[in-house]
């Protein structure tokens, strides 16, 4: 990934440059929104980093401009040490893709920002194949050997995150956060169910090819076999 990294403080963008080159991407600091935007026409990143309080533009004046400007479609995750409640919506409410509070954990940092460009180029790419599945993410469909097969919203995510993570051991809670995002009636339980319907649906037991595995007290894996 190209990561532009728009933060005022020099040792924080420091800090999170090196957690992301140190994963083989590339990124570039900006410390206001000016630099930044007379960049943007010249070089355009696959994400954008960005920090609330900044000199001359704030974060939210930058990502409101972003939204109706060209780049539009730059993938952005708020960093910023406003940890309230409303902060996290207005951000949300006004095209930020993710919302991180200080002080930043690498591997959520690294986790997130993977997750959120697998996803922007996933709705880049109207079908994915895995063979012998094919997955249309402009109208969420998934198909076997040719044939649509019927699955529920949730289902289509799950097979879609599997599929696009194969022999990574997932985690039961890390699925209810990303797929579920964290709904407090929502139980592990209601994942497994899930799993297993998606397993009946798709085949999953290695006689095609892929096997979703459950790891004991652990979480689940798909495997190609």
């Amino acid at each position: 990934m190209n990561v532009f990294i728009l933060e005022d403080d020099h040792d924080q963008a420091q800090l999170v440059k090196h957690w992301l080159e140190s994963r083989g991407n590339q990124c570039k600091h900006f410390i206001n929104g000016r630099e930044f935007i007379d960049k943007l026409p010249y070089e355009q990143p696959d994400l954008l980093i960005l920090d609330w309080n900044l000199p001359n533009l704030s974060g939210l004046e930058i990502l409101n401009w972003l939204r109706s400007s060209d780049f539009k479609d730059l993938p952005v995750i708020f960093a910023t040490t406003r940890g309230h409640d409303e902060d996290l919506v207005k951000a949300l409410d006004q095209g930020a893709d993710d919302y991180l509070v200080k002080p930043i954990k690498e591997i959520e940092l690294i986790a997130r920002a993977n997750a959120l460009h697998r996803r922007h180029n996933q709705g880049n790419q109207v079908e994915l194949i895995f063979e012998p599945y094919s997955f249309n993410h402009k109208e969420d469909i998934v198909s076997f050997e040719g044939n649509e097969v019927k699955l529920t919203a949730k289902e289509f995510q799950l097979a879609s995150y599997f599929f696009n993570n194969p022999d990574r051991l997932i985690a039961r809670d890390y699925l209810l956060e990303t797929i579920w995002t964290k709904n407090s009636s929502i139980t592990t339980r209601t994942v497994d169910t899930h799993i297993s319907r998606l397993r009946k649906k798709l085949k999953l037991n290695g006689s095609t090819g892929w096997k979703l595995a459950s790891v004991y007290h652990k979480g689940y894996r798909l495997i190609k076999v």
